[in-house]
């Protein structure tokens, strides 16, 4: 048999791959369908859900606040590509939602001129969307001084603590559902670098002070008003 006659015969790798998916136990039809079916009318569907957010953020600012020239540059095709890999099989439409509005704000004037402002998308990307308005209410409740002393030894810090935060969230609104777990939200939030833990001795009271890069894209979220 010539080489022709035999590439006849072998498989297309894509078929391998569905095979190899089919083959999965119990699961494997289901996920067979989701990959191979359902994939890209999930990622168009995310896609046109990120830009009616976008349209509808530059819908309510004043032309006077967007800079039409950053939206034709090849820092916005970054920035919309970015977008588009974040969001692309993303299932919450709030978050999705967040980062349309967020890529939008990043034509305003106010940051059209930051030169990091692709490492903020990049960085809210990786946060849910009830860590971005945790975010927020971190950003807005202001920081407070307190002192401790023991054992002859005198503290002074700070930093935005958790029992003023929680007095926050409780005075509402709400923007999460059930229950929020509020120390493993502020846990990943440390862990990505957003904010930074502060610990008084003597004292069951935590703080917080927010990163560079957390104040920096606080000030995003905000424009969003996400």
């Amino acid at each position: 048999m010539n080489s022709n006659g035999l590439a006849k015969h072998i498989p297309e790798p894509i078929a391998w791959l569905r095979a190899a998916v089919s083959s999965v136990p119990v699961v494997g039809s289901a996920l067979d369908h989701l990959l191979f079916d359902k994939a890209d009318a999930v990622r168009l569907r995310n896609i046109e859900a990120a830009l009616k957010a976008m349209s509808e953020q530059l819908l309510h600012l004043d032309e006077r606040r967007i800079d039409k020239t950053w939206f034709q540059s090849e820092e916005a095709l970054a920035a919309f590509r970015l977008l588009s890999d974040r969001i692309a099989y993303e299932p919450d439409p709030k978050k999705i939602e967040d980062m349309g509005r967020i890529v939008a704000s990043c034509g305003e004037t106010q940051h059209s001129q930051d030169e990091k402002k692709l490492s903020v998308v990049d960085h809210l990307s990786r946060l849910s969307h009830v860590q971005i308005k945790l975010l927020a209410v971190i950003c807005n409740t202001p920081p407070q001084q307190k002192k401790t002393s023991i054992g002859g030894l005198e503290q002074t810090a700070t930093a935005i603590w958790i029992s003023d935060l929680m007095n926050t969230l409780k005075a509402g609104p709400q923007f999460w559902a059930g229950t929020m777990t509020l120390d493993e939200e502020l846990e990943i939030l440390e862990s990505l670098n957003t904010i930074r833990r502060l610990q008084l001795f003597g004292s069951s009271d935590a703080g917080f002070v927010m990163t560079a890069m957390g104040k920096r894209a606080a000030q995003y979220v905000a424009t969003a008003r996400v």
